[in-house]
């Protein structure tokens, strides 16, 4: 069974920095964004690349949700979504291509693209993203908290 309770645990106490503007936006949104690609079909398989696609989805989900001063950039919530836990599991993981590790966050995109073959949810987040139904309470509980 797989349990969607602790995912919307975990986006609902996503680990967001404090900054002059209030919290960062940037992983609810990121998050937001990734369910969008799989609802329009974008995401097939569970392999994020960094491509004009995530860039694209992520800035109008920024345009459509985000009113402060915060700047949009996906880089670093893409890196420290892995820092964020469900039942005390990491649910977000990134894949460096072979011969490439990546332990810092990484602002350039074409940098980025070089050195990480993929990102990945954990198998039964992804599951649950593919589901329409839970894809939605999920998308509820971001815009919620």
């Amino acid at each position: 069974m797989i349990s969607l309770g602790k995912y919307l645990q975990a986006f609902s106490s996503l680990k967001r920095g404090s900054t002059k503007f209030g919290m960062a936006p940037h992983k609810p949104v990121l998050l937001m964004a990734f369910l969008e690609m799989v609802e329009k079909g974008m995401m097939v398989e569970n392999r994020v690349s960094v491509d004009a696609d995530l860039v694209g989805a992520f800035q109008n989900m920024w345009e459509l949700l985000v009113q402060t001063l915060h700047q949009a950039d996906f880089t670093q919530p893409f890196y420290y979504l892995q820092n964020d836990k469900a039942a005390k599991q990491a649910f977000w993981k990134l894949v460096p291509k072979p011969g490439y590790s990546i332990n810092a966050h990484i602002k350039s995109v074409n940098t980025l693209q070089e050195v990480l073959d993929y990102g990945c949810f954990a198998d039964d987040l992804y599951e649950l993203m593919l589901d329409q139904v839970s894809r939605e309470l999920l998308r509820q509980t971001l815009l919620d908290t």
